[in-house]
C-alpha cells in the first residue's frame, strides 16, 4: 500500500508541474522589435539603394529608440512608435546630437521584416529592413 500512494503522489507533482509549466504567465511574449535590423533605403530615381543597419529597442508599449549606421551620418531614432496589435512602425530619424528629424520611415512589420515608405531630406523613396535572428 505504502508503494501505491508514493506512485500516486508522483503523478499527482508531475501534473501540477506540467499545468504551471503551461500558464499564460510562465512564457513572455517575444519582443517583434528589439535588436539588430539590416537592409535598404530606395530614393525614388536613384539608382543605388543605401545600406542600413538599425539597432532598435522596443519598450513593450508603443515607443521605439536606437540607433542607425549607413547613412552619411549616424543617427539616432528621435520618436519612434510600434503598435503591436496592427504591426504599424513609424521611425523619425536624425542626426545624433541634434534633436531634427530629417527621415521618416513609416510601414508594418511582418514576420521579422518591416517595408513602407520613407520620406524627409532624402526625398520620397521606399524601405525594407529584417530583423537579423
Amino acid at each position: 500500500m505504502t508503494r501505491r500512494r508514493f506512485v500516486m503522489a508522483c503523478c499527482v507533482l508531475l501534473s501540477a508541474t506540467s499545468i504551471f509549466a503551461q500558464s499564460p504567465g510562465a512564457k513572455a511574449k517575444a519582443d517583434p522589435i528589439s535588436g539588430t535590423w539590416i537592409g535598404e533605403l530606395v530614393r525614388e530615381g536613384a539608382s543605388d539603394p543605401i545600406p542600413v543597419t538599425l539597432e532598435l529597442k522596443f519598450d513593450g508599449k508603443s515607443a521605439v529608440s536606437g540607433t542607425v549606421s549607413g547613412l552619411p551620418n549616424p543617427a539616432d531614432e528621435k520618436a519612434g512608435t510600434f503598435d503591436p496589435k496592427t504591426g504599424a512602425l513609424k521611425l523619425q530619424l536624425g542626426r545624433q546630437g541634434d534633436g531634427a528629424v530629417l527621415l521618416i520611415l513609416e510601414g508594418t512589420v511582418a514576420k521579422g521584416t518591416a517595408t513602407g515608405r520613407i520620406s524627409g531630406d532624402t526625398g520620397p523613396g521606399t524601405f525594407k529592413i529584417a530583423k537579423k535572428k
